[in-house]
């Protein structure tokens, strides 16, 4: 084991925790509350857990101190570079002097998993590296967008719900370091106290799109995953037909003009038998805080308008962007 193996296993069993939205943004940290041994190794090293207490002692200032701001409040939960690299540098010695037990965890779960398929090829020490580098970029973005308010890369579809400058919002911000404060019993590991600041930004903005309408394959998708085992693959020169969101203007609206148009075609292909399935795949995008999923309301037009059967169409309705549609209805197809 530790060299570069397969990577993502059809029949890999997923591990929860109470959160599916940490689980899916922050899969490597699920995976290790729930491995003793590793979470027994970074519980104990006395760098990380200098990391802990520092960033659990600011959670509890925060509760009574004066502090009002975003930027004063939120700002020393992200992971500046010396945080990230005094972190970097010691988990790469703790995986050198526990290799054996790093390696099972990258091969038992972040291979299979699907999760960190861009970093298949890489060995397993650089594999689990590339995983904690993405739980800091990611627990940064969420902090920079839903805590600070900046203008991220897709700011008229990911934009905070409430003007973060406000004083209703440093209510709410004060308000959650409250909360928190009384759970910091639990926080063991050094990871913690920043992603429960990030989840519970997420959840004042109510982004709980990755965990909606899930499990997809034991409900919406169902009825179309069942048919997939007696499809006569054979028969058809393609998979499926993908229609990428494309949201309304209107809140009025369900469906926009655009996305009738891509419906209407691949209801003609679907009907010509191109494929055996449609994919529709969009969430809730356009317009802001709109109450529509982009890829439920493809399908209720493609069922309404041509009467195709719903166990001909797989839904996506997670995807908030182009990138996303394609990734998330490749994840489908495999």
């Amino acid at each position: 084991m530790g060299q570069p193996n397969p990577g993502f296993d059809r029949h890999y069993q997923f591990l929860h925790s109470s959160n599916l939205v940490a689980d899916k943004n922050f899969y490597l940290l699920t995976v290790i509350d729930q491995t003793p041994r590793i979470a027994a190794i970074l519980k104990n090293d006395k760098i990380l857990s200098r990391v802990l207490e520092k960033r659990i002692s600011i959670l509890k200032r925060h509760v009574t101190d004066t502090c009002k701001t975003p930027s004063s409040l939120v700002t020393d939960f992200k992971w500046n570079r010396n945080d990230s690299l005094e972190v970097t540098d010691e988990l790469k010695r703790l995986y050198a002097a526990h290799q054996q037990e790093f390696n099972h965890l990258v091969d038992l779960h972040l291979r299979p998993s699907g999760y960190y398929q861009r970093f298949i090829k890489l060995p397993d020490n650089e594999l689990f590296m590339r995983a904690w580098n993405q739980y800091f970029y990611g627990i940064n973005y969420i902090i920079d967008q839903f805590g600070l308010g900046k203008k991220m890369r897709y700011p008229l579809i990911d934009s905070p719900n409430y003007v973060v400058t406000t004083r209703y919002y440093e209510t709410v911000l004060k308000d959650i370091f409250a909360s928190l404060d009384e759970v910091t019993d639990k926080m063991k590991l050094f990871y913690q106290p920043s992603l429960a600041v990030a989840l519970q930004l997420m959840q004042a903005n109510d982004r709980d799109e990755p965990a909606r309408f899930e499990p997809l394959e034991k409900g919406e998708n169902k009825k179309a995953i069942k048919k997939i085992k007696t499809t006569q693959w054979a028969k058809y020169p393609y998979a499926a037909i993908v229609i990428p969101g494309n949201g309304p203007p209107l809140t009025t609206t369900p469906i926009s003009p655009d996305n009738k148009i891509h419906c209407d075609v691949a209801a003609r292909r679907y009907l010509a038998g191109k494929a055996p399935f449609i994919i529709t795949t969009g969430g809730y995008c356009y317009p802001f805080r709109g109450p529509y999923c982009e890829a439920v309301e493809m399908r209720k037009y493609l069922v309404q308008k041509y009467h195709i059967p719903l166990n001909a169409i797989l839904i996506e309705p997670q995807a908030r962007h182009t990138t996303t549609n394609i990734r998330n209805a490749n994840r489908l197809m495999i």
